[in-house]
């Protein structure tokens, strides 16, 4: 377009118009993302202790959980601790102000979550300075005693109360003829908080027994009191710190740890962190549902909900149990109540592996009917090699004896001479072939070896003849009546008395029996995979079809109650949308069943999107790296091939990941013109692969028969600390027709 038009449009309105609508155009992309994408909800967690303390590791575990389940970039979570316990005093209340202070000057948070009176207490007395306008959520023993302005931020929680007098109740119902209870509690700066909600629980307390505290008492001196109290005793574990001689700080579970194993009498507490060091039970708190509670509700409020709109809450207790400490203490029980847990239970072993041993038993019947007659063809074929020894040693002396004694052995017997070429046979090679001696002598015997057997045969022959070696191999032989049968041929090279090589002496078993008793076996192992397969697969549809259907309808009915209750409360549509999540979360865990039985990938988009898909979702579940690479893997694959190779990576990853320790895997899909290669590797602990060998598992054999039915070979490479590494190789076309098998002796 000439200048002078151009110039003469940008001047003219509708021409500026254009030119600013144009502009607006290419300026569009560029900023519709940045105003689309939302700003992260932040949600810190101010805990008492740090972050080695049992109670806060526990709660930290469950509360991460729950604001992960969030969708991904909407929380980002912060975690500080107060560690008043270790740095006490106002100066370091102090420091922390200045630290938090600083820390989150340019970062508003959204939702403070306190776990704990201590945290909650810091909160409350720097609210104004750290964190105005952001709500609070608690988690703490005692309701906090504030008045939250209707304009605040609000201030909501969960109260966990003592849980003292119903824990002692429990106690006494379990212990009637008690007489004494001794309480312990104290800390290092004396704060009687814990004692004094006990005190006031138990105030009145009418039960006929006499109440002793056990206030701030020394580690030494309290494992002293516990091992000579009365008879007929309780004793009641609220919190206790300490200090030792060097000056360091014995937290509450240390204290309980050191005292519980001396102690002649039972210890009941109120937290499910004492579980494990020493006490029977009790109504306990535990952290993993107070935090799981608290991130809801955290969620809740960076998802726009108002604090003050959400009611203060009770913890939840239930009865806990100690299954070790109620063997020591002789309870039985059936006097728990109805709802208790019983924790640390020794599983038995029926328990733990009964579908192993039953299993096992079905295996090792099957096994031990094919074993008997494999035993008998081996103490037959050693009573023939016993008989050819025999032979051998006469041979030594005289072969005209020798050739005599041979005639008479129950096993065909050959000789060759230095030339290669046969000189001998006994009597019983004829009866086999039905040949005159002339026929069989030099290259004759040849003539009886099967078609497709006859070259590898040679070949073999020729290879040991060379080396002077010992030699085993099979082959198929022309009988009498025209079958052929297989037969074993196991060659000793022969030597002069001057050490010159004289040829070689060898003999034949017939071995049908056993070939077919072994091809047998192989036909059953593989009609049982087959089986399996086919129940997989009837399974996973089933899971798909039918339970997943049925829930995805569940979770469509509950959408409709949902829209249909609009008037009323919080708490309906809050629980209402928690049963959502868990129908959906049921879901997403029958189909990955369903697709860990059978997978749709595999049987659709081939066997490399299937085992990429599943070292990825193997690699998410059990937080580990799995690194997949496959090179030159032919779309068209059978379906025999590609399930076997799926399958032998669905076993040996499971395997490597439960047993090496090892956190990095590697599995490679590697295809050639006319073979199929998959390596999985691990850098963990390694094993003896010689035992493996010996005395196979179950995943082992389910494996070896896999990789048999497509004609494969695998290869198992391990040893202690150095790693596991197991080869698969399967060819993509048919092998020769020829079965003979070589091997050196």
């Amino acid at each position: 377009m000439p200048r002078k038009d151009l110039a003469r449009i940008r001047s003219s309105p509708m021409g500026s118009m254009m030119w600013f609508i144009g502009f607006v155009a290419l300026l569009l992309p560029l900023v519709t993302p940045s105003q689309a994408a939302a700003p992260p909800k932040r949600i810190l967690a101010l805990y008492w202790y740090d972050r080695a303390f049992p109670g806060d590791v526990a709660f930290d575990r469950s509360f991460q959980a729950v604001l992960q389940s969030a969708p991904a970039g909407s929380i980002e979570a912060y975690t500080e601790y107060v560690n008043s316990n270790r740095f006490p005093g106002e100066h370091q209340s102090e420091v922390l102000h200045d630290y938090l202070r600083k820390k989150y000057a340019g970062r508003p948070i959204d939702v403070v979550v306190a776990v704990s009176d201590v945290s909650l207490e810091f909160l409350l007395k720097y609210r104004d300075d750290l964190f105005p306008h952001t709500p609070i959520v608690f988690v703490a023993v005692k309701r906090p005693a504030t008045n939250e302005p209707a304009s605040g931020p609000g201030l909501t929680g969960i109260v966990q109360g003592g849980g003292y007098k119903e824990t002692l109740d429990l106690a006494l119902r379990l212990h009637p003829g008690t007489k004494q209870v001794f309480i312990i509690s104290g800390t290092l700066d004396h704060d009687k908080e814990y004692e004094t909600l006990c005190r006031e629980e138990l105030q009145g307390f009418k039960s006929g027994v006499s109440i002793t505290y056990l206030t701030d008492f020394p580690v030494d001196r309290l494992i002293f009191k516990m091992k000579s109290l009365p008879e007929r005793s309780l004793v009641l574990y609220i919190w206790q710190q300490s200090q030792n001689e060097e000056g360091n700080v014995l937290e509450s579970p240390d204290v309980l740890a050191s005292i519980a194993p001396s102690t002649t009498a039972p210890i009941y507490g109120v937290a499910s962190w004492q579980i494990g060091r020493g006490i029977v039970g009790g109504y306990l708190r535990t952290f993993e549902a107070d935090a799981t509670r608290a991130g809801e509700i955290a969620l809740r409020i960076a998802n726009g909900a108002r604090a003050r709109d959400i009611p203060v809450e009770s913890a939840k207790r239930i009865p806990i149990f100690d299954w070790g400490e109620l063997e020591r203490w002789g309870i039985s029980e059936d006097l728990l109540p109805a709802d208790s847990v019983v924790l640390n239970r020794r599983p038995t072993v029926w328990g733990s592996f009964k579908w192993y041993i039953i299993g096992g038993i079905a295996l090792m019947l099957f096994q031990m009917a094919l074993i008997s007659g494999l035993i008998w063809h081996r103490a037959r074929r050693r009573r023939a090699e016993g008989e050819l020894t025999a032979a051998l040693e006469v041979a030594r002396e005289s072969e005209a004896r020798f050739r005599l004694v041979a005639n008479t052995a129950p096993v065909m017997i050959w000789m060759s001479g230095p030339d290669k070429l046969c000189s001998y046979v006994n009597q019983p090679w004829l009866d086999f072939t039905g040949r005159p001696l002339v026929s069989e002598l030099g290259s004759g015997w040849a003539e009886g070896v099967h078609a497709d057997d006859l070259q590898l045969c040679l070949n073999t022959y020729d290879q040991f003849f060379q080396r002077r070696k010992s030699f085993k191999m099979q082959y198929r032989l022309r009988r009498h009546d025209g079958e052929y049968r297989w037969v074993l041929d196991t060659g000793v090279p022969r030597f002069s008395s001057d050490g010159s090589f004289a040829g070689y002496i060898g003999s034949c078993i017939d071995m049908t029996e056993r070939k077919q008793a072994e091809e047998a076996l192989s036909t059953v192992s593989r009609r049982l995979i087959d089986a399996q397969e086919q129940e997989r697969t009837r399974i996973a549809r089933e899971l798909h079809d039918d339970i997943n259907q049925r829930i995805a309808m569940l979770g469509i009915e509950l959408d409709v109650l949902q829209q249909s209750l609009p008037n009323q409360g919080p708490e309906l549509q809050s629980r209402i949308d928690e049963l959502r999540q868990q129908t959906a979360e049921i879901g997403t865990d029958v189909q990955g069943i369903s697709h860990r039985l059978h997978s749709s990938k595999l049987e659709y988009l081939g066997l490399v999107a299937a085992c990429k898909s599943f070292c990825r979702e193997v690699a998410e579940w059990h937080k580990v790296d799995v690194n997949f690479v496959a090179e030159n893997i032919a779309p068209n694959l059978s379906q025999d091939i590609s399930l076997c190779l799926f399958r032998v990576l669905q076993e040996s990853l499971n395997n490597a990941i439960k047993h090496s320790g090892a956190q990095h895997f590697e599995a490679q899909l590697r295809g050639t013109s006319n073979e199929i290669q998959l390596t999985v590797r691990d850098h963990g602990i390694g094993f003896d692969a010689a035992a493996v060998m010996v005395n196979r598992g179950l995943g082992f054999i389910s494996m070896r028969e896999r990789v048999s039915a497509v004609n494969g070979t695998i290869l198992i490479a391990s040893k202690p600390k150095g790693g596991t590494e197991i080869t698969v190789r399967v060819p993509v076309v048919a092998r020769a027709a020829s079965k003979t098998t070589v091997g050196a002796a």
